[in-house]
């Protein structure tokens, strides 16, 4: 069975650099807008479940306020420890992201 996408926001509906929450289906998730590329990702911090909403947008990267822990938003991997990492899949089609 393939991959179903539901969209969540119009594409120019968020600034460059900024993050939005987003509900998919009863889970929280945030949006960001990197210079015109989208990412989709959980908005709890997987080390300790700190509200990321709350974390900085740096680049391709969003480092979560608690700890510092910082995620690659192109790779979900954590810049400090690879065990720990987001799921960043996102898409845009039809003028939705």
């Amino acid at each position: 069975m393939g991959v179903s996408y539901i969209p969540v926001a119009r594409i120019g509906e968020l600034s460059p650099g900024a993050m939005k929450e987003v509900d998919l289906g009863g889970r929280e998730v945030l949006l960001a807008n990197v210079d015109g590329s989208y990412f989709a990702f959980s908005r709890q911090c997987p080390h300790e479940a700190a509200d990321l909403k709350t974390g900085a947008l740096e680049g391709t990267k969003v480092r979560c306020n608690n700890h510092n822990y910082c995620f690659d938003l192109q790779t979900g991997e954590c810049v400090l420890l690879r065990s720990f990492s987001l799921s960043t899949v996102c898409r845009s089609f039809s003028g939705y992201v």
